[in-house]
């Protein structure tokens, strides 16, 4: 009996130590696991950090870098202020000058002098001059080649053709479809719509304007009122919205107000916006000579009345191809001469091949151009920064009319 007991606690035994291995193993094999996670989980969460820490260092040096753009671009603008008073504003330095990191560097560096054969003026000795990594460039718009709308509330001799205009460039029959289409809050708008909602937002009173803008296309030279009070409230467009708000009865601060007009949506700015200023002179028209865009010289065209026919859907073929050839002979103008040609050399080429302008609309121009739009990209890693600016240039220096960071 006690033998046979002692083997029956024998195999007993050898079962708990079996049991217990199991058991022993299987903790190691959860307390591996777990430590793998955990240490999975630091390794993860340092690299995150670091790479966080990366991504601040790379925008810090991207914002500076996009500072070092604009402020090229402002020494850029300085000597074009100084140009412009010998040159009447027919060179355009900011067209002229790549404002690149890569050109900046090749300056500083030396390898520009030396391809110069002038070694010895070398800027790269300046310690750390040009030492950068990353990369930076910028691109200078003239905002007096663009339609202020501020001047919708001008005299008429402004405001008319400025009207024209504005209704030549979102009327044209490219467009169609975008005003079909309803917006966002389910109503249709014409381009006279938006005309006059832009008005009403500027005006200083509190009534709907009358606005017939059959009658401006035809004559826009000639109209001794543009806006006629009227009966309604101008608020009312906005009082049904869900978010009601009223016109501002002040002049346009920033583009991006234009978000506020009824009619008005993101297709309307991405087509438009960059075509549109608040910063110009608003009791002067666009300087002519700084047109530079295919589509905004055509509605400076075909709001003169003698051109409508060819802003027809008939006629326009034959307008872009003299678009065409007078972009072709301004940029070989400006390559070979390095000056665009000025107001009443334009004139004289387009009257030679057809479409004309009005006298009225000549007088009435911008002499000069002293507002101007940077638009500057800092690169530094995987990191972007963009800065847009608008700069005037006075008699005191540079006034910043606009600062925004993106």
């Amino acid at each position: 009996m006690k033998t046979g007991t002692r083997h029956g606690q024998g195999r007993t035994l050898r079962r708990l130590r079996r049991d217990e291995s199991g058991v022993a193993l299987l903790m190691v094999l959860v307390t591996i696991a777990l430590l793998t996670a955990v240490v999975v989980e630091f390794i993860y969460q340092t690299r995150i950090d670091v790479q966080v820490a990366a991504n601040v260092r790379d925008r810090v040096k991207a914002y500076y870098l996009a500072r070092s753009a604009v402020n090229f671009s402002r020494l850029i603008l300085y000597f074009q202020g100084q140009v412009d008073r010998f040159s009447g504003g027919t060179i355009k330095l900011y067209q002229l000058i790549p404002i690149e990191s890569d050109l900046a560097k090749a300056l500083t560096t030396g390898e520009m002098n030396e391809a110069f054969g002038l070694g010895d003026a070398n800027l790269g000795d300046m310690r750390g001059f040009g030492d950068f990594e990353g990369g930076f460039s910028a691109t200078i718009e003239d905002e007096y080649a663009k339609i202020n709308i501020n001047a919708l509330d001008s005299l008429p001799s402004i405001a008319s053709p400025v009207a024209a205009q504005i209704l030549s460039l979102i009327g044209s029959p490219r467009y169609r479809e975008m005003w079909e289409r309803e917006d966002a809050e389910g109503q249709h708008n014409t381009p006279g719509d938006v005309v006059t909602a832009l008005h009403d937002w500027i005006d200083a009173d509190t009534v709907a304007d009358g606005f017939m803008p059959e009658i401006i296309a035809l004559d826009p030279f000639s109209q001794p009122e543009v806006f006629l009070p009227g009966s309604s409230a101008e608020d009312s467009r906005y009082d049904m919205l869900k978010d009601p708000y009223k016109n501002k009865n002040n002049p346009f601060i920033t583009i991006d107000e234009l978000h506020l007009i009824r009619g008005v949506g993101d297709d309307f700015m991405e087509e438009f916006g960059d075509r549109f200023t608040v910063y110009s002179d608003p009791n002067l028209l666009l300087n002519l000579n700084s047109v530079n865009d295919p589509v905004t010289m055509l509605s400076v065209l075909c709001l003169q009345p003698e051109n409508l026919p060819l802003c027809t859907e008939q006629g326009l073929p034959q307008l872009l191809e003299v678009l065409a050839l007078f972009f072709e002979f301004r940029n070989i103008m400006q390559w070979t001469t390095l000056s665009v040609p000025n107001n009443q050399a334009i004139k004289d080429f387009f009257d030679s091949m057809g479409p004309t302008f009005s006298p009225y609309f000549m007088k009435n121009l911008a002499p000069f151009s002293d507002t101007f739009t940077v638009r500057a990209e800092g690169r530094a890693g995987e990191v972007v920064v963009n800065i847009k600016t608008v700069l005037k240039n006075t008699a005191a220096g540079q006034e910043i009319m606009y600062w925004r960071v993106l």
